[in-house]
């Protein structure tokens, strides 16, 4: 077994400069710095800056329909996804679909006769 290589007191240094910056950073922002300190963990996550910086470059009307299908679907964790042979993915929820059913149904409340919510 290999033991962990030691770290030398110029890392230890360095590595504690830039966590006093961080402190300082989180402690200067206008937002919650327990938001931002939250922020600072995911962006260690494998390929979450990827993910946001695609989602930032979004056109913003397929940014605002993505942004409108999490706030619809509530749990993400019910969310699922499927990736066609054609490249259209798709995203289901059950939640997302009754918001919009409901919509629809407050939409066509006009008409005289009762609608279906299914």
């Amino acid at each position: 077994m290999t033991r962990p290589a030691k770290r030398t007191v110029r890392q230890t240094k360095a590595s504690e400069r830039t966590r006093r910056r961080l402190l300082r950073t989180l402690a200067a922002c206008d937002g919650n710095p327990a938001d931002m300190l939250e922020l600072y963990y995911w962006s260690k996550e494998p390929g979450f800056t990827q993910l946001i910086r695609a989602i930032a470059t979004m056109p913003e009307q397929t940014r605002a329909a993505l942004e409108t299908f999490i706030a619809l679907a509530r749990d993400a964790k019910s969310v699922t996804a499927d990736l066609g042979p054609s490249g259209v993915l798709t995203f289901c929820s059950a939640e997302a679909a009754r918001s919009v059913a409901l919509a629809l149904h407050a939409v066509n409340e006009t008409d005289d006769r009762p609608q279906l919510l299914n």
